[in-house]
């Protein structure tokens, strides 16, 4: 999701092509945030180095803050990305070098670590970055930051960053990572959602969850990418609600292939959890037969469907080849909604 509107974001801003590569040796010099930047952030929160030179690229300052309400000013049809998480504000630095590419960095600041996850969990596309100290982590994820044309996109606790240049040598990489690693030397480690950990990493002998298909989220605009439900907000989604969207493959027989699709969400209370439950349920199975109450199983266009309604929580199976394996996926649902619940006491 992340690297599709790459192209459209930074050719606005990075214009400069590189000419020659330049074996990267890092010396980095390192610059407090700007006060007119920290002054509404907590100590805890702001604990990154921002380099004031890195082999070569310099600071072209001042850096930039983007509020919510100026997004769309600053990245032209893609700040529903943000603004789907609980986002507070973005800071932009750019550096330049002549001869070379501009580099830019963003630092996302969200309300929590788990809008941070949601939005590296949107696009798992590129390699794994090892950006030490993020190591000996006590988490489901194993992966922190992802690197990809150019692009560096880092989770770190509430810090959602991008580090990019436009053109790609062996030399503007290694800049990019070392930039990566300068964010995080100072911050402390993360953990996945809870939501996100508490999916089952088999179901039965044999389906097994795609960890690089798993997203974390809140809006209806971003399940849709991951998963197309309608255009319609039918589960009743928004920055008070967050929802596993998880991808389970058979490994066996037939169905080696087949893909079973599964959706948890967790509501401020059961009242919305209901609430949510019928508005889908009047939508999404309008005209389909089933039996209403808190659990249901139905085959429809696509394979067999079902719903389950606990606490707060409520579970979606979708795409499964059979009633049995619609029964079992539910069952394997409610165990992971009360593990989350059990996560929150």
């Amino acid at each position: 999701m992340d690297l599709s509107i790459l192209k459209a974001q930074t050719r606005q801003r990075l214009s400069s092509l590189l000419r020659r590569c330049v074996v990267l040796s890092v010396a980095l010099t390192v610059i407090a945030v700007p006060a007119t930047l920290a002054e509404d952030a907590k100590a805890s929160t702001m604990n990154v180095n921002i380099p004031q030179s890195l082999s070569g690229w310099t600071f072209a300052g001042p850096a930039k803050r983007v509020e919510p309400k100026t997004i769309f000013e600053y990245m032209d049809g893609a700040g529903e990305l943000y603004l789907g998480f609980r986002f507070k504000y973005l800071d932009v630095y750019e550096y330049t070098k002549p001869g070379e590419s501009d580099l830019l960095v963003e630092l996302y600041w969200m309300e929590s670590s788990d809008d941070a996850y949601g939005l590296l969990s949107g696009d798992w596309g590129g390699e794994a970055a090892d950006l030490a100290p993020l190591r000996d982590r006590d988490d489901t994820s194993g992966v922190h930051a992802l690197y990809g044309a150019g692009l560096l996109r880092i989770w770190s606790g509430d810090l959602y960053a991008r580090v990019l240049v436009y053109q790609e040598t062996d030399s503007s990489k290694q800049a990019v990572l070392a930039m990566g690693k300068a964010i995080v030397a100072l911050r402390a480690d993360s953990k996945t959602p809870k939501l996100i950990r508490a999916l089952p990493e088999a179901v039965g002998p044999q389906f097994s969850l795609k960890s690089n298909r798993t997203v974390y989220l809140r809006s209806h605009l971003v399940l849709n990418s991951a998963y197309f439900l309608s255009s319609e907000n039918l589960l009743d989604l928004g920055l008070d609600c967050e929802m596993a969207a998880a991808v389970y493959r058979s490994s066996a027989g037939a169905d080696k292939k087949k893909l079973v699709r599964v959706l948890l969400v967790r509501y401020p209370d059961e009242a919305a959890a209901r609430k949510a439950l019928a508005h889908f349920q009047k939508l999404y199975l309008a005209g389909k037969s089933f039996t209403a109450g808190d659990r249901g199983i139905m085959p429809i266009e696509d394979g067999w469907t079902g719903f389950i309604l606990s606490g707060k929580g409520l579970g979606l199976v979708f795409e499964a080849p059979d009633e049995t394996t619609t029964r079992l996926f539910l069952q394997s649902s409610e165990r992971a909604l009360d593990k989350v619940e059990a996560f929150h006491e």
